[in-house]
């Protein structure tokens, strides 16, 4: 489990991804990345990401009101189909842009 950051978009854009599962393990690493190195707007990476449990979903809102809640910037990328179902669950397809998300009938 482990997260690593790269700025893009000269510095506009902070990517963080994240390996294993984002939750409680991580939180401070996680909180860290972002408050060390505040961007105008976000990408969350979880490709290498396993699974997400409820500490992570926390994480992510408090990502989102570090940058500036409703209109944070955030996209959340490379989900897997468990993720995106718990996404599905919890409706964070309605607080970030996660463009694997695909509505179901």
């Amino acid at each position: 489990m482990s997260i690593s950051t790269s700025s893009q978009n000269n510095g506009k854009t902070l990517k963080i991804s994240v390996s294993g599962t984002l939750g409680n393990d991580i939180h401070k690493e996680f909180r860290e990345s972002y408050e060390k190195h505040a961007s105008s707007s976000y990408i969350v990476d979880l490709g290498h990401a396993n699974n997400i449990d409820s500490s992570g979903l926390g994480m992510l809102l408090l990502l989102r009101d570090f940058a500036g809640g409703e209109e944070a910037d955030i996209t959340i990328i490379n989900c897997s189909k468990t993720i995106l179902e718990i996404f599905n669950v919890t409706c964070f397809f309605r607080l970030f842009d996660i463009p694997e998300y695909e509505k179901t009938p």
